[in-house]
């Protein structure tokens, strides 16, 4: 029993078929033989002209989707449509296979379909491909170099093979299937977008919505298998041409005109993805049903999961562009701003400018001591932590911790999850909730000592005289009110320098000192640095699905 390679052939597509070519907004898509064969050489697909195009159709292995002719062409397989420009029709012919014993398979001389121009869909480049794959005849890139003879050896074997292929009824069957799946695409392809809702304004609108009616009624009588099995045939194909699967991905993100300049082997794996794309789109506005995405179905296998892991969404080609950020920033390219970070003052601002450098995708915000509201409760910025999480940026927060109202509803923002990040209370501010008394003694000398000049040198005094004087200070002002006592240590104050100063320090100490009473844990400014530097790598939404704020630490922490 000989094995149909032609499962569907009994699924008539020549009525819509017939109504596409009537249609005058089709025409604009297609291509006459240089076209397509232009389209070929530039997707990688070989070396075409308009012969060859011409002659592929011409014993259809590659039907035209309209011919147009000065008069009726009594041709078997070309079947008449309605125009009121001109005479054409639609060619469902079947592939011929090779005359036996013939030289060429392309039959000599002058023949009916020479009075017809041929025109086709870019989705056609698919039967181009098979032709490529199916009766390309080559030899390893050594055979020459290695043993001439060979050469010969080879091509005779692929000779013998593809005479004794195309002879065959499984050549006819392949190459009519693979049509009919390209035919498939191109009648679903105007109706990806349409509306099943009638629409009496705009006549074009009115006419790809009857249009899109009755597709629905020739998808509602295919075989279950049909879809899908066909859809992953040009998924796979596409892996064929090229196997960048994330790349492709990317790319079909783009806008269509830019998609489609796309050339090369990706360009044409791109256009087959669309076309199983249009069959899905297709199917799922007129028959309400959701069907696996284009990279869903090819060679690659997904666990449960993974596509929102990685994408940030399970439905990437529905989604909006700011559910694509962390897709789009796995490969550098999202240049939006991915968390922004709220202090109050100076200090707190140099110090994370530093550690986040020039070319973070983190802003930070100095509130310049506007953190209470008028009415002396509550945070000012609280609505723009909000604002932040809806837009998918992570919320950071450092302030000190010296006035309850400002603790109480940062904390209730974060238990209700209100935004996403984390947030450093200093308790009293940054410099004694992160430093020894001594250490911030030895930054500040540092930066004396880097700003001493002939004009300003060195003043005369005692590290343990400076450092009795400083003990006991119980905040960074009344540190800064000892240390400038007697004129001393001016041009050091509270400001960006030192922030970024303390930060540097931090980042090369990141424990406390073991003489410190709060022993060698490390400095609580460090962790927060490593959340912030961790956002611009993370991506927001699955940080958000297995991670939330705690309300007592500050820290973003595994849901339980």
């Amino acid at each position: 029993m000989t094995t149909d390679l032609n499962p569907y052939r009994g699924i008539d597509l020549r009525p819509l078929r017939s109504r596409l070519a009537g249609w005058s907004g089709f025409e604009s898509t297609l291509l006459d033989t240089a076209k397509l064969a232009n389209l070929a050489r530039k997707l990688g697909l070989g070396h075409f002209n308009t012969a060859d195009i011409r002659a592929l159709w011409r014993i259809g292995l590659v039907r035209a989707d309209i011919t147009i002719g000065q008069a009726p062409a009594q041709i078997p397989g070309l079947e008449p449509v309605q125009s009121a420009f001109d005479v054409r029709f639609i060619d469902v012919r079947q592939p011929k296979a090779r005359p036996t014993g013939s030289p060429s398979f392309v039959p000599e001389g002058e023949a009916a379909e020479d009075a017809l121009t041929p025109y086709f869909h870019p989705y056609r480049i698919y039967l181009l491909h098979h032709v490529v794959r199916t009766l390309g005849v080559s030899t390893s890139n050594m055979q020459y170099l290695l043993w001439t003879p060979g050469v010969l050896s080879v091509v005779e074997w692929h000779l013998r093979s593809l005479n004794h292929w195309t002879e065959s009824k499984a050549f006819l069957d392949r190459f009519d299937h693979w049509n009919w799946a390209c035919e498939l695409s191109i009648v679903c392809e105007p109706a990806r977008w349409t509306r099943r809702e009638t629409d009496n304004g705009d006549p074009e609108k009115l006419w790809l919505q009857e249009y899109g009616l009755e597709l629905q009624s020739h998808l509602c009588t295919l075989p279950e298998d049909a879809v899908p099995r066909t859809r992953k045939a040009f998924a796979l194909a596409a892996g064929e041409l090229d196997p960048n699967s994330r790349l492709q991905t990317l790319l079909r993100l783009m806008r269509r005109f830019e998609r489609d300049r796309v050339e090369g082997r990706i360009g044409a794996a791109i256009r087959l993805l669309d076309m199983a794309e249009s069959i899905r789109r297709a199917v799922e506005r007129h028959l309400s049903i959701q069907l696996p995405e284009e990279d869903e179905i090819g060679a690659r296998t997904w666990m449960d999961g993974a596509r929102k892991i990685l994408y940030g969404t399970n439905r990437v080609f529905d989604a909006a562009p700011s559910m694509l950020r962390d897709f789009l920033g796995s490969f550098g390219l999202d240049g939006g701003v991915k968390a922004r970070c709220y202090v109050e003052g100076q200090t707190e601002l140099g110090a994370l400018r530093h550690v986040l450098g020039s070319t973070s995708q983190c802003v930070v915000v100095n509130l310049r001591g506007a953190v209470v509201e008028g009415g002396g409760k509550g945070l000012a910025f609280v609505e723009s932590l909000g604002s932040d999480k809806a837009n998918g940026i992570f919320s950071f927060v450092m302030l000190d911790a010296d006035q309850a109202d400002v603790v109480r509803t940062l904390c209730k923002a974060a238990t209700e999850e209100t935004f996403h990040g984390a947030f450093l209370l200093s308790n009293p501010d940054i410099e004694m909730a992160n430093f020894a008394i001594s250490e911030l003694l030895d930054v500040a000398l540092g930066i004396a000592a880097r700003n001493e000049t002939p004009d300003n040198p060195p003043q005369s005094y005692s590290r343990e005289d400076l450092l009795r004087e400083l003990d006991g200070a119980r905040s960074g002002k009344e540190f800064f009110m000892r240390l400038h006592r007697d004129g001393r240590l001016r041009e050091v104050d509270k400001g960006e320098d030192w922030g970024a100063a303390l930060m540097a320090y931090a980042i090369e100490h990141q424990k406390l000192p073991q003489g410190d009473p709060r022993g060698d844990k490390e400095r609580p400014i460090i962790g927060f640095a490593q959340m912030l530097i961790r956002a611009e790598e993370a991506g927001f939404l699955n940080s958000l699905k297995y991670e939330r704020v705690d309300s007592a630490t500050g820290r973003l922490t595994r849901r339980s």
